[in-house]
């Protein structure tokens, strides 16, 4: 029997495919046609029977995806320049029905049996990647998406890229798990990394990385640019947990260096009235020369728990509904400072050289069971920097 494919002026092109152990699955795809595209998320909001649940992933995903391509897609009132959800039901009223293309009923594929009983709700996806306009009065370098070169996934939000054979980070607003809040979390990072620019031990931002908006519909459409993400220095020499997890710093003098580095960045953060909470060993890398450089400095993405002072922990527990960078700018740089006593600790332990004890002495310093007796960082710095007696 000859393979089923779409006219030849339409096309599917798959993205990701989602679902709950097996159920309520979710097919994100762009629907081509004569030209134009839609981005369409096509949700299941109904629980499977058994019998589908105790099937494979794959077995699943492919049964899910073709029935998605067996629905007549130029039936639908589909919403241009964003991404169209349609979201099935099943019901016994024939109004707001899902078509499902000549050729293509079988009852071999679960949905596209049941789908004369299916009607869809079409909506705007209100979990859709936002990307923000460009806003040229941010007066940064700008680079097209269509010209970064041998892109290399090296995190779930991070890629090295090239241009003119220069290696960048490109950190990018789409992303794997992506909640609605990101963008804002972006535009912060890039705000707080414009307002650092040449600071010393901060990655540094090389500029803003733009498209035409990917939800663009008709290739004709005038739209503003879009920001998909922004571009940093790339720093080669890998990162403090990677450091720590393989083996200790047998450098008697990096322990210290780095130390007063992250420190002295920190510092340069609450200066601008800004807060890091996230400070962690995955979030110090290292340039070429072996320097300590922060990175994720916009203070209203993710935290870690463990990395949070046991006052900002407290009070998360006693409010769910408070995050660290809702809190007062104190509650967050005692958090910062705490966070950073635990740092020294963790460098100590791994140090190997006779700089651990002043670490570890700076550290409990910062990280005292009362709050009142913790020193500040000013006074955390002049410790580190003070020369030991001969």
């Amino acid at each position: 029997m000859p393979e089923k494919t779409l006219p030849s002026s339409c096309k599917l092109e798959f993205k990701s495919y989602q679902d709950w152990n097996g159920d309520r699955p979710s097919q994100t795809l762009i629907f081509h046609s004569n030209g134009s595209l839609w981005w369409i998320k096509v949700v299941v909001d109904w629980s499977l029977p058994g019998s589908i649940l105790d099937l494979g992933y794959f077995q699943r995903r492919s049964m899910f995806q073709k029935f998605v391509e067996a629905v007549d897609f130029g039936q639908l009132q589909l919403l241009e320049d964003t991404v169209t959800m349609i979201t099935l039901s099943l019901t016994e009223q024939s109004q707001n029905s899902i078509t499902i293309r000549d050729g293509y009923q079988t009852p071999a594929n679960f949905f596209i049996a049941v789908a004369h009983q299916m009607c869809c709700k079409i909506t705007e996806d209100p979990k859709r990647v936002i990307y923000p306009t460009l806003d040229r009065a941010r007066c940064l370098p700008t680079f097209e998406a269509s010209c970064l070169q041998n892109v290399e996934v090296v995190a779930p939000t991070v890629s090295t890229v090239s241009i003119n054979q220069h290696t960048f980070a490109y950190k990018k607003i789409d992303r794997p798990i992506y909640e609605p809040g990101d963008t804002n979390h972006i535009l912060d990072e890039i705000d707080a990394l414009a307002q650092l620019r040449g600071q010393p031990n901060i990655a540094q931002l090389v500029g803003l990385v733009v498209s035409e908006n990917p939800y663009k519909t008709c290739p004709s459409t005038d739209m503003p640019a879009v920001i998909t993400g922004f571009l940093l220095e790339y720093y080669p020499g890998g990162s403090l947990e990677q450091i720590i997890e393989e083996a200790e710093v047998q450098n008697g003098s990096l322990p210290l260096k780095w130390a007063v580095q992250i420190g002295r960045a920190l510092e340069s953060l609450h200066k601008r009235g800004r807060s890091h909470l996230d400070i962690k060993p995955s979030n110090i890398v290292f340039d070429a020369r072996k320097n300590a450089i922060l990175i994720d400095i916009s203070g209203t993405g993710g935290y870690t728990w463990e990395w949070l002072s046991p006052e900002m922990q407290m009070l998360i527990q006693q409010s769910c509904e408070i995050a660290p960078a809702k809190a007062s700018f104190e509650a967050r740089i005692a958090t910062d400072c705490w966070a950073y006593g635990r740092l020294l600790s963790t460098i100590a332990e791994k140090s190997g050289t006779g700089a651990d004890a002043k670490l570890q002495s700076v550290a409990d310093d910062l990280t005292k069971a009362a709050f009142e007796a913790r020193i500040s960082l000013g006074d955390a710095l002049e410790k580190l920097q003070e020369k030991d007696d001969e």
